[in-house]
């Protein structure tokens, strides 16, 4: 799943047997009381392994949340922080990004790395994170990783029930890699 558009992305509202999530958007109705915006189904963009959904996506951090102008962006079909828009990182490289990942039996990821600083979360099943250092985490529901632009590789620890973890992307600064010359960025191998 680059930070890359496919030439022609597949959608879909499931892309595991995995029960879909509800999201819901609030916001305040004109007294200024907080209300539910709006709850849409997730939007899957499929992928071998399963598929990831972005459950939500700001144009900056801060976020600019006067008049609803972060929810029309998420919600319209085109624009970087569209839901329909497939990357991992905002990329204009100052907004926020909430992705839903659904791995299939078995399903396991490209190695790679994104300019970004990454709080994943197992919600269902058995995550497991591979670094190209050779380390392997085994990830149950609750347990985290904070990814700070490691080169890494997804896994599900199951080959007969699907698995899914939650992150929120932010962008980071690059940075000469210890050790290179190189500076982050994204990679994918």
């Amino acid at each position: 799943m680059p930070n890359e558009i496919p030439n022609e992305p597949s959608w879909s509202e499931s892309v595991t047997t995995l029960p879909p999530n509800r999201r819901y958007i609030c916001t305040h109705d004109a007294n200024g009381k907080s209300i539910v915006h709006s709850a849409p189904a997730q939007q899957y963009i499929s992928a071998q392994i399963g598929g990831m959904a972005r459950s939500y996506s700001t144009v900056s951090v801060p976020a600019v949340l006067k008049d609803d102008q972060d929810v029309d962006e998420y919600l319209a079909p085109e624009g970087i922080t569209s839901h329909k828009t497939p990357h991992i990182v905002v990329p204009n490289g100052q907004g926020s990004n909430l992705v839903v990942v659904d791995l299939l039996p078995g399903g396991k990821s490209e190695m790679h790395r994104t300019l970004s600083i990454d709080y994943s979360i197992c919600v269902i099943g058995h995550v497991r994170m591979e670094l190209d250092g050779g380390e392997m985490l085994d990830m149950r529901p609750g347990d985290h990783v904070i990814q700070r632009g490691t080169m890494h590789k997804w896994w599900n620890g199951s080959m007969t029930e699907p698995a899914r973890f939650v992150a929120v992307t932010l962008p980071c600064e690059p940075f000469k890699l210890p050790g290179t010359a190189e500076m982050l960025k994204e990679e994918w191998v």
